[in-house]
């Protein structure tokens, strides 16, 4: 059995965040990868977000997982010793994963939420959130390729998931597309992303700077996009959120969402 470094990344992952397992004859058994993102501004205890993918057959699943961790402990180092939590995604069903990570040391207490709200077909039954005095929202500009991708990076910033710029322009042609940002003069404050169809609407992202969160910026910025979809004659709007983000939990159920399910688990150790 050999464990190497492949010529391209597994996944996502870039190759030196990456491992592939082969036995005696030459046969794949096992490869995993590492992607990590940080999170200051949405997870200030804990900002490095390192998630490993990871599928192996048993004969070569310790070894693989000493080889991951190893490099998410220099991918800390590297980061200059910011905490971090390493994580991998389990279906609620995969027994046999569950217990593998868990009996590593990984405990179960995150997990993907699943919200749900419904759009009030007349929005004067609701009590209106307004923005703070001074402030001002706007339609953000994604005529170009290079404003588009600036959008999406200060969305990855709060920890939004990382997609291309051929995602946002496909969501832009749906019948749901919502993309607002609020400022104070010149002064970033927060912004939002939706989008949808017909039947169902997705919030993508509210992200607020630290010095106005706790000002209704986000629930001002949610109203708005209510509005809309109560125009629309949108029936809901989902919402996802990873259950250790205290704050996205506090705020979806604050805001009226309903929580519908754990879509998975996060399973992980903090390092």
């Amino acid at each position: 059995m050999r464990i190497y470094q492949p010529v391209r990344g597994v996944g996502g992952a870039l190759r030196e965040n990456s491992f592939v397992i082969i036995d005696d004859a030459g046969v794949e058994i096992g490869q995993g990868g590492l992607e990590y993102r940080v999170l200051k501004k949405m997870l200030a205890d804990r900002p490095l977000d390192i998630e490993m993918t990871m599928s192996a057959h048993p004969m070569a699943s310790d070894t693989l997982f000493g080889a991951l961790f190893a490099r998410a402990e220099r991918i800390r180092d590297e980061q200059g010793g910011l905490p971090a939590r390493l994580y991998t995604r389990c279906a609620i069903d995969d027994a046999q994963r569950h217990e593998y990570f868990t009996r590593m040391g990984f405990d179960d207490f995150d997990g993907e939420e699943l919200f749900v709200l419904n759009v009030p077909q007349d929005m004067s039954a609701r009590r209106r959130n307004y923005s703070p005095v001074g402030t001002k929202g706007i339609d953000v500009d994604l005529r170009t390729r290079t404003r588009r991708e600036e959008f999406l990076l200060s969305l990855k910033e709060f920890g939004c998931v990382e997609h291309a710029s051929e995602w946002l322009e496909e969501r832009m042609k749906g019948p749901v597309f919502i993309a607002r940002a609020m400022y104070y003069g010149s002064d970033f404050v927060g912004q939002m992303l939706v989008t949808g169809t017909q039947n169902e609407a997705t919030l993508e992202m509210v992200c607020v700077e630290q010095k106005w969160r706790g000002r209704g910026v986000a629930s001002a910025l949610v109203d708005e996009a209510l509005m809309q979809l109560s125009r629309q004659q949108v029936p809901y709007m989902t919402a996802r959120a990873a259950r250790r983000n205290a704050s996205a939990m506090r705020f979806f159920k604050r805001s009226g969402f309903d929580w519908v399910r754990t879509e998975e688990y996060l399973l992980g150790r903090d390092i």
